[in-house]
């Protein structure tokens, strides 16, 4: 287990936990890059059972191209998404890896939905790409 806390900009919704960390993952597709208005999100997978969220986040759901129900939570004030829920991964929640304190952390082992990734974003070489969501 590992501790994690993190925050939003305004420090109005904050989160900490123990957390079983599964997956840090890079993810390219176009919601990401919409969501965080960069190149891609980086995703810190981990349980939600493990995570107690403090403040009164908001949530936007919609559906993704898998047909999953995704949902962002953020902050209402500063606008920033710190985590978000998918119903295809029940139980996990994804960790925001800019809301984390814990940067050492951050150490994404692939690259997802390689196929929308802006053309001059720079990719790892070491780390596994995938042209959408592996199987």
């Amino acid at each position: 287990m590992t501790k994690l806390t993190g925050s939003c900009l305004c420090e109005k919704v904050t989160f900490k936990g123990d957390a079983d960390i599964k997956a840090i993952i890079n993810c390219h597709c176009d919601d990401c890059q919409k969501v965080t208005g960069s190149v891609h999100g980086t995703l810190m997978i981990v349980p939600q059972s493990d995570i107690e969220m403090v403040g009164e986040p908001s949530t936007f759901e919609h559906v993704a191209d898998s047909g999953n129900q995704l949902t962002k939570i953020f902050c209402s004030s500063c606008g920033s998404q710190v985590a978000g829920l998918n119903t295809g991964r029940p139980g996990m929640m994804t960790l925001r890896a800019g809301s984390i304190d814990q940067k050492e952390l951050v150490k994404p082992a692939m690259n997802i939905y390689c196929n929308s990734a802006i053309e001059t974003t720079p990719m790892d070489s070491e780390l596994k790409t995938f042209p959408k969501m592996p199987g």
